[in-house]
């Protein structure tokens, strides 16, 4: 592809280029024009001076302008030539009768003949158009010369005004180019050419996005390091209490809770998992039609063994046909991450219910339970990464919210946290755009 420089100068060049040769065209056409006036009224000249100049049969041979090339004739009343001038080059014409100017075509050239009857004698004089086509193209290019000089002067301040105009894109590379990626600093935009102020400021906004996208990915490597080391420690010192149990009673205390630490373990690297996979936004091609309540049956068909092992009443309320543009597989993670929340923070005989609906033409969909609930305060916090309530006993990595948030943003939804029905349990609303 070529470059601004390229397009602009081969446009402006071209265009010169045209526009010098249609001037020339144009030029050429006027001169023509002219020559054709001038030359005929040359030949009608000839014709009429020959009876006042010359008398009897006292033509003289040499009657022709050195710069022209014509034939002159004359003949008697009786059609016996009187006379004939010849330009070098050129060879006499048929005795045509004509009475004023007429064209004519000679052995495959175009002539123009005047003729004119006098008494006692008839005078023709005749001019091939080539001759008049050379002799107005000569004078287009003496005055065309100085219209060339001034388009390869136009050219060259073409050449210079472009590469000064071009000259603030220059600078603009050169002010991205020492941009460092670990510490992108904002471009002034005031100091930048006023067309150019909008790239600069989308310019701006991108780097701050790329710097708030390295900030997020900096502080997820942190924390899932921080996260990461401590079930590792654990299970290193679990695995050691396998290797000194002494009873097999103890050895199958300590496997078992190997195996629960390797459960956490598992959960924590599947949260990490699916909230980088959820961390970019979505394109347009992703989303699809959903019918909510399909997939609300669907995530509680995949919890109900979960569900039935706490003896608790888990399923879908059916408030009305509700259908989103979402991305199934994101919503599915984000519908996932809601009720297994619900369903380890319920206490045992608890119930967690899940519906969709509309509100004021927003569609929705509601996960509630009435377990222990959240104390407002802490409401908005759950959403920060392995953030947990202080005093909970119920073993997670703090992922779970986070990853619903991330979703829900890039679906540009809202989510709401309230109490549940009587003040009890948590109730987690999602409306969509």
């Amino acid at each position: 592809m070529k470059t601004i420089r390229q397009q602009l100068l081969i446009g402006l060049l071209s265009a010169s280029l045209v526009c010098v040769l249609s001037a020339g065209a144009m030029l050429y056409r006027s001169l023509l024009a002219e020559t054709n006036e001038l030359a005929d009224l040359q030949l009608r000249q000839l014709a009429v001076a020959l009876p006042d100049e010359f008398k009897g049969t006292a033509l003289p041979e040499n009657i022709h302008d050195p710069e022209e090339a014509f034939v002159l004739q004359a003949w008697d009343r009786d059609g016996a030539p009187m006379h004939t001038t010849v330009a070098p080059g050129l060879q006499p014409l048929p005795h045509y009768g004509l009475q004023g100017y007429q064209e004519k075509q000679v052995n495959g050239n175009l002539w123009r003949i005047y003729g004119v009857h006098e008494p006692g004698r008839y005078v023709q004089v005749g001019q091939p158009q080539s001759a008049r086509d050379r002799l107005a193209l000569r004078m287009a290019v003496r005055a065309g010369a100085p219209l060339l000089v001034i388009a390869l002067v136009f050219s060259c301040l073409m050449l210079i005004v472009v590469g000064r105009a071009l000259r603030p894109l220059d600078r603009l590379a050169r002010a991205v180019v020492g941009q460092s990626p670990t510490a992108l600093q904002p471009l002034d935009p005031v100091a930048m050419a006023p067309d150019l102020r909008p790239v600069v400021e989308a310019l701006n906004g991108l780097m701050g996005k790329f710097e708030e996208a390295l900030a997020a990915q900096r502080t997820f490597v942190a924390d899932a390091a921080h996260e990461l080391r401590s079930p590792l420690t654990a299970l290193k010192l679990q695995l050691q209490l396998v290797e000194r149990a002494e009873t097999d009673a103890a050895r199958t205390l300590a496997l078992a809770r190997l195996h629960e630490r390797l459960d956490r373990g598992s959960h924590l690297v599947q949260q990490l998992l699916s909230l980088a996979r959820h961390e970019s936004g979505l394109t347009r091609t992703q989303l699809q039609r959903v019918d909510v309540n399909s997939l609300l049956v669907s995530v509680v068909a995949d919890h109900s063994a979960l569900a039935d092992s706490r003896d608790i009443d888990l399923g879908v309320e059916t408030v009305e046909p509700v259908v989103v543009q979402a991305e199934p597989d994101g919503l599915r993670v984000m519908l996932n991450n809601l009720v297994d929340n619900a369903l380890r923070y319920t206490q045992r005989g608890g119930r967690v219910d899940l519906l969709a609906g509309t509100d004021q033409g927003r569609a929705y969909l509601q996960v509630r339970d009435n377990g222990p609930g959240v104390a407002p305060e802490h409401r908005e916090r759950l959403f920060d990464r392995f953030f947990r309530p202080d005093g909970n006993e119920v073993w997670g990595c703090g992922l779970g919210l986070s990853i619903v948030r991330n979703i829900v943003d890039h679906h540009r939804a809202d989510i709401r946290l309230e109490d549940g029905e009587q003040g009890k349990g948590l109730r987690v609303t999602v409306f969509f755009p």
